[in-house]
């Protein structure tokens, strides 16, 4: 029964971990990120993640691809000091 269970309902934090390693793959070897700490970097991917995930959508790979966007975009923002 559990097999059942985990394969038809999935918890945000599995969503998110999934889609989070799919990410990775493209965060972890984008030259535009390169430069950024990996600590950093897992940080605010996972946060992203977390954040999307709350308006219901639940394709990871949609979660991935938007997460990867949002960091580009956060990171090539001009530093406000």
């Amino acid at each position: 029964m559990d097999q059942v269970i985990s394969g038809q309902v999935q918890t945000p934090e599995i969503i998110v971990s999934i889609a989070f390693e799919k990410a990775w793959r493209f965060v972890e070897n984008d030259p535009v990120l390169a430069h950024h700490l990996k600590t950093f970097l897992h940080r605010r991917l996972r946060a992203l993640l977390e954040c999307s995930i709350r308006t219901g959508e639940r394709n990871t790979l949609h979660l991935a691809n938007e997460a990867i966007r949002n960091l580009r975009a956060e990171l090539a923002s001009p530093s406000k000091q």
